[in-house]
């Protein structure tokens, strides 16, 4: 087996779902809103680019204000398929960034999270998932995903150790302003 690591100049950040409807709907919608506010918070700092997709946004609403905001400037994808990677414009968009490493966060963990990085391996993508920003209605589906798509290769960890391997070191220029939001 060989290891994956986040290089900087290789990631990017695809933020799933974080929607109006969707979010409150979500076991512990709390915590896993707060994980993944840190994370594109910190990510954003770090200048790491980032696709967000709304899934049916006239239905279900558009990225809660709290995320929006961490995620900085971003224009959404809306979607009506489960995989972002079905979706043409998330395609190109991904694409055109010209990177092949993908952070996903998002919900729900065992629909549109889990068809993303499944379709993302099948195209030669390393993907990662921070399993504290990513969540289901029901906490064993989400379980299960995470198993399933470490299985396939997906490699699954946190938030917090994702923002400090892109760091580095406490030299790295934004290491003040990382530390500052994980805390």
């Amino acid at each position: 087996m060989s290891i994956k690591r986040i290089k900087r100049e290789d990631v990017v950040l695809t933020a799933i779902d974080f929607q109006e409807k969707l979010l409150p709907a979500m076991f512990e919608a709390d915590k896993t809103e707060a994980a993944a506010i840190k994370l594109a918070a910190g990510l954003d700092v770090m200048g790491i680019p980032k696709l967000v997709t709304t899934q049916y946004e006239k239905g279900l609403g558009k990225t809660v204000a709290p995320v929006a905001e961490a995620l900085g400037e971003f224009q959404p994808i809306d979607k009506n398929t489960f995989s972002a990677w079905a979706n043409k414009e998330y395609r190109d968009a991904l694409k055109r960034t010209e990177r092949k490493t993908v952070i996903i966060m998002g919900i729900e963990t065992h629909i549109c999270v889990e068809q993303t990085a499944l379709d993302l391996l099948e195209n030669g993508f390393t993907v990662f998932v921070p399993a504290d920003c990513v969540q289901s209605r029901n906490p064993a589906n989400r379980e299960l995903s995470l198993r399933r798509m470490e299985e396939a290769g997906v490699v699954v960890t946190c938030g917090e150790s994702i923002l400090y391997e892109l760091l580095g070191s406490s030299g790295a220029a934004e290491f003040k302003a990382v530390s500052a939001i994980i805390k």
